[in-house]
């Protein structure tokens, strides 16, 4: 077996950190996009999707606003893990990491349990 460098394995979490932080900056964008779109839709529909209630377009407008906030906590978290210098990399309180964590398993959990988890949060 091939013994990796330190240098290797760095730059393959740095890299596997970056896309991870890149991926919810993805999420982050997806979400916003459509919260927008469901609150400019509020009551209008098109004739290729059947109308809509009030119940189920406010659902889906707070699905996102929770996957947002999870992203963000994810963020919060991905850069910190990202190396010293970049941005608040290796910085963060150990406290405020695990808040960070916390916030988003809670919000996978809810979603989960709610039926109604939005881009896989």
């Amino acid at each position: 077996m091939l013994a990796h460098s330190s240098h290797q394995v760095d730059k393959w979490w740095t890299a596997s950190t970056a896309l991870w932080g890149l991926s919810l900056m993805v999420g982050i964008i997806r979400s916003l996009r459509t919260f927008i779109k469901l609150r400019r839709s509020k009551g209008k529909h098109s004739a290729d999707d059947p109308p809509k209630s009030r119940g189920e377009i406010k659902f889906q407008m707070r699905s996102e606003v929770l996957c947002i906030i999870s992203c963000l906590s994810d963020l919060v978290n991905a850069i910190h893990w990202m190396p010293t210098g970049f941005l608040w990399g290796g910085s963060s309180p150990t406290w405020l990491v695990g808040l960070m964590g916390t916030i988003s398993s809670m919000i996978g959990i809810y979603q989960t349990a709610a039926g109604g988890s939005s881009a896989g949060v």
